[in-house]
This record gives structure tokens, sequence and C-alpha cells, in this order.
């Protein structure tokens, strides 16, 4: 395919790096180019495995998340394949994966959340109900409500104390002061912040009434729904039909083996969907069809990895137990050790270590934490350009065999807990100077006028100084 190659240092060729314009299907930036298989003849693992990622809170398009983490893909892959860490084929072989989306941030829209219904429901009807949905689900002063309780229910849990986490108590109480202050500019500037972000929390967490419970299930179920899909099946574990399965340069295809990601509430959703799958796979083990028993067991072969980011599943678990969670007791597989491998950062108030007893089963998530550079609550969005996790789900994705870069450097727990004792203190600081400034405009613009005539005497200063010295 691609002809004697001019090797530079690092392992591209000038013709990959920079082809002619009548070089044909030189790139495989999509699945249609990956052929099955690579240049020793093995089975190629792009052609076969994929990622399945799920979405957090807030206000999201379609194929959002899945777009970043592919940019974050293709910028790491390029370091990988200049550098070639001993790679047994060539670097141009391995292309960024196949990502599909278990998007559910639409579940406001009636028609598209419940399009069945939406299909038998009267024209008069379908008004009616899209305005209760949009009622029950858009409620600043509620939400704002329960957040705040939540927050108390955090520094007073009694568990931090017999947990022996004092930092975590201190970091909790930083951020008591801190949300309360940008709950208020946010409600007053930004209203749609507290109802699309915070709200899905809300309601995915405690959801009240029947329109609310039945929005939730329809997000769980959506999600399996995707992943299902992604492996050619249905909720029943047999077949999807050929125009139902995904698409391959038109033909239906299916993948073997997927890495299922999880960002913040996403990774909530998605443990709840997993232990449904597993659930209902170990029921259907024991079918008497046969082709129900050879699906449970290829959904149960097809998860490579779990990977959670910016998690919040153990505060779920510590607020609120099982009536969130359902945890995996039932049915589920013996998975090998780091099959969940959760990444997080301490200055991402929503994350953490993934500990809690009620997460199960054996063997426990193994937590890692990311670089430490990022900014206080910014911190939730970063995972993505993290360069160890990248590299790490690259290599477990398409094997080690294929491609071979270095593991994972785990962190100092003491300077984890300094820097996040250190980095909440500031972030509280400047929130309390922020609220200062609101409060007292007028005299914080004297103070930047007087600071601003200051600034302008120094280069007369400066002058004064070369005419005497000279």
């Amino acid at each position: 395919m691609f002809g004697k190659r001019v090797m530079r240092p690092g392992g591209l060729s000038d013709r990959y790096k920079r082809p002619r314009a009548f070089d044909d299907d030189l790139y495989q930036w999509h699945l249609g180019r990956i052929p099955p298989k690579n240049s020793t003849g093995a089975s190629n693992p792009a052609y076969t495995n994929g990622i399945f990622v799920v979405h957090g809170m807030g206000k999201q398009s379609w194929a959002e998340t899945a777009a970043q983490l592919r940019d974050g893909f293709e910028n790491v892959l390029e370091e990988i394949l200049a550098k070639n860490h001993g790679n047994p084929i060539s670097a141009e072989e391995i292309p960024p994966p196949f990502i599909l989306e278990g998007f559910w941030a639409d579940f406001d829209n009636l028609k598209k959340s419940f399009p069945h219904d939406w299909e038998n429901l009267e024209k008069g009807k379908r008004k009616f109900f899209s305005e209760v949905w949009k009622s029950r689900i858009y409620s600043l002063f509620r939400t704002i409500g329960w957040l705040e309780k939540q927050l108390l229910r955090l520094v007073f849990n009694p568990q931090l104390f017999k947990a022996k986490r004092i930092h975590a108590w201190i970091i909790y109480v930083f951020l008591q002061i801190i949300v309360p202050v940008l709950t208020v500019i946010l409600a007053v500037f930004f209203p749609k912040i507290i109802t699309q972000v915070i709200g899905d929390l809300r309601m995915y967490f405690s959801p009240k009434g029947i329109v609310e419970r039945a929005i939730v299930q329809r997000i769980d179920r959506r999600v399996g729904s995707a992943y299902l899909k992604m492996i050619g099946l249905d909720w029943d574990f047999i077949p999807l039909s050929s125009d139902a399965k995904l698409k391959r340069n038109g033909k239906p295809f299916e993948f073997e083996q997927v890495i299922w990601i999880a960002h913040s509430l996403g990774s909530v959703v998605s443990y709840n969907v997993l232990s449904d799958l597993f659930f209902r796979s170990g029921q259907l083990l024991k079918s008497k069809n046969a082709v129900q028993r050879k699906g449970a067991k290829k959904f149960r072969d097809s998860i490579r990895r779990f990977v959670t980011f910016g998690s919040p599943l153990d505060k779920i678990a510590v607020l609120f137990g099982t009536t969130v969670l359902r945890p995996w007791q039932s049915g589920v597989p013996e998975l090998p050790e780091k099959w969940w491998m959760n990444f997080y950062h301490v200055l991402d108030p929503v994350s953490g270590p993934l500990s809690h007893p009620l997460l199960g089963p054996a063997p426990a998530p193994v937590n890692h934490h990311i670089a430490f550079p990022a900014l206080p609550g910014l911190a939730h969005v970063v995972y993505w350009k993290d360069k160890s996790m990248l590299r790490y789900l690259l290599s477990r994705l398409y094997g080690k065999a294929i491609l071979n870069v270095p593991s994972l450097t785990p962190r100092s727990e003491r300077a984890i807990k300094i820097f996040a004792v250190a980095g909440y203190f500031i972030w509280f600081v400047l929130t309390w100077m922020l609220l200062w400034i609101i409060r007292h405009p007028v005299v914080t613009l004297g103070y930047l006028a007087d600071m601003y005539e200051k600034i302008k005497l120094i280069p007369l200063i400066g002058g004064w100084i070369s005419t005497i010295a000279g």
C-alpha cells in the first residue's frame, strides 16, 4: 500500500507525513478504510475492536463527547507513532479507534426519548406532554435546594471520620463555602447551567413522580441499547436484523471487543446499565434457547475493560446507596485484574478514588490520578487530554503486542492529598475575592484606578533615574 518508505527518526515515512496528491486511501481515518488484516497477516484489532463512551451531565449534542475523545486519541497517537515504542507492525497501520456514543442528553425531548409513544399520541397530547416534560425537568430553585442539601450531607457524613479521610472532609468544607457563592452567581447570570447541568444530577439521583422515573428508566435503556447494537444484539440477546446493525461501507457489522468508557454522571448510568446487562445475561445463560445463550456469552466476552473518569460513584454510594445504584450482585462473571480502571483528579470535585464496598464486585476498581496540571473545578473536563490515560486505553484496546507504550506511573498519595487541600484553599480564597468585588464594585474600581496611575509613574521614574545616572 505504501510502497518503498523513506524513514525519518521516529518511524514515520516521508510519504505518510506528506503524500502525493495522486496517492489513494493512504490514511485510515474512518472504519471503512481499515483492512481486516495488518501487514503481518494477523487480524487487525482496529477492525474488530472499538470504544463505547457514555457522556456526563449537561446539555450536549450527539457525538460531542465521542469527538472530544477522538481528538485526544489523534494527538496522542501522533506522539506514539513518531516514537514507535518497539511496535511489531508499522506505526502507519495503527489508526484512531472507532468510537460510538451512548447518547442520552436529549432526554428532555419527548419525541426522541419515547419515539414509539410519540407516534401514537394525538397532536394535542404531544403538546401537553411536552410541556409536562419541561416543567418536571427544569426547575431552578428545586435544583439549588437539592444541591445544597447533598453538600451538607457530605460534610456531616460520619463515614468520612470512620475511614479517617480528614482531607476529604476539609475539601467538602471548602466546597460548602465555595459552591453556594458560585450557585448564586450562576442563578443570576447563567441559570441554564443550573437547570441543564446540575438539574441532570437531581433528575437521575432523586426523581419524583411517574414522569421523572420514566425518564430515568429510559436513559438507562437507551444507553444499554446503544452498547448492544455495537455487538449486534437486542435486549433479549438475540442477533439484530441486518437493517438494525451498525454499517461499515453500507454493510452490517458488529464489534468483537469493546472498551466501555464513562464520564461523570455517565459512569453512574453505566454502572446501573452494566448491572442490568450482567443480570439479564446471567438469566439467559440458563435459557433453553441456544441463540439466547450464545448471545449472553457473546456479551460477557465483549467488554474488554470498563473505564470511568470524573466519576462520582463513591459519593453516590455514600449519599444514596441502593436507592440509586443497582449493585453487581447477581450474574456477574469472574473479571480479570484491572478490568475496571478509574481515573480521577483531586481538583475535580465530582470525581475521586472508588473504594466503597457497595460498588463491587472483586476485583475492586483500580484508581489512578491523572497528571496534576488543572484548575479547580475545570479539572472535570480535562480527562480526554490526559496523555497517560489515552495511551493506556489505546494499548489495552489494540493489545500490547500491537501497541506497546509505557505503563501508568502511580502518583504519591501524600502529594495528592496536599495538592488537593492547597488547591481547594486557593479556590476558596479566589471565590471570596470575587464575591467581595461583586459586593464592592465602587471600591474595586477606585483601587484599580489608583493602581493604573501608579503603573503610569513607573516609566516616568525610570526616566528620572536614567537622567540622574547619566
